[in-house]
């Protein structure tokens, strides 16, 4: 799970804060939960946004992200990409500049994210779908008996000139995965990569359960031309929420939908009958 150009393994012994308060672990504390295991997909390295780190990566002159810890829906993430004299800076919101020097970029990323707590990550080796950015979200429920249940997937796919994928503006939207799948690899490699995604999440759900009892699990992942898989980023059930359902409703097949929903209703009323809770 090395990520291209940097050492990306955490020891074990690395803490790791859970959020008591939203029940949940927030982008840093989730790739450090998940960098000390070995699970079937890559992450891109990822560190905490400071000077050091901000050296760290521009010395390789790769595209890197900076993201609040946060953030949701794409917002206040900044893409850097160097090129040959200086570095192009493009945020979610749609501005665009071209800074000529490490120092005034530093300035301009320091300004911006002063007074948020933000990781600096690289940007993952994945290919698009019609040159637009797109990532496969995968969905796990937990059953009426506690077990996990591959709720079902899809891709969503990003608006034109949108760095993220998630933000649907100028004709992104929500497709099936096969549709994807059958238009970027072979019809086997299509059916390899769908048995990864749900391996790769159910080992994600191993891990989680040994730190807390999430009932809904939404993973992202994008896809490098070999297929394999990097994950972008896991959203559990909080105080605030859970992972969005009507993702799938967006599907022109409302089945999904219509069964995570029905799923959501039957564990509740088994629990509170039960006085078994997750």
């Amino acid at each position: 799970m090395n990520g291209n150009n940097f050492e990306n393994r955490i020891a074990p012994s690395t803490e790791v804060t859970f959020d008591k308060q939203r029940l949940f672990f927030n982008k840093w504390e989730m790739y450090k939960l998940l960098a000390q295991y070995d699970l079937p997909f890559q992450m891109p390295y990822t560190a905490i946004f400071s000077i050091q780190s901000f050296d760290q990566f521009t010395s390789r002159s790769i595209p890197f992200y900076v993201k609040p810890v946060h953030t949701w829906a794409g917002l206040h993430i900044t893409r850097i990409t160097p090129f040959y004299n200086g570095y192009h800076v493009k945020q979610q919101n749609g501005s665009e500049e071209t800074l000529p020097t490490k120092q005034a970029l530093w300035q301009k990323l320091a300004q911006y994210y002063q007074n948020t707590l933000a990781i600096i990550q690289q940007q993952a080796p994945t290919i698009a779908f019609n040159s637009r950015a797109f990532d496969i979200r995968v969905h796990l429920q937990r059953d009426e008996h506690g077990q996990w249940l591959y709720a079902g997937d899809l891709t969503r796919i990003g608006g034109e000139k949108s760095i993220v994928s998630n933000h649907f503006t100028n004709g992104g939207g929500v497709v099936e995965t096969e549709f994807v799948l059958q238009h970027l690899f072979r019809y086997s490699k299509g059916n390899k990569v769908l048995r990864t995604l749900a391996n790769a999440t159910f080992a994600i759900s191993e891990v989680l359960d040994s730190q807390y009892p999430f009932v809904d699990i939404g993973a992202d992942f994008g896809l490098d031309r070999n297929g394999n898989l990097w994950l972008f980023e896991v959203n559990t059930n909080d105080a605030k929420g859970r992972p969005a359902y009507d993702l799938f409703k967006k599907l022109p097949d409302k089945n999904v939908y219509k069964q995570m929903i029905a799923m959501d209703k039957r564990r509740y009323k088994i629990w509170k009958k039960s006085n078994m809770y997750f």
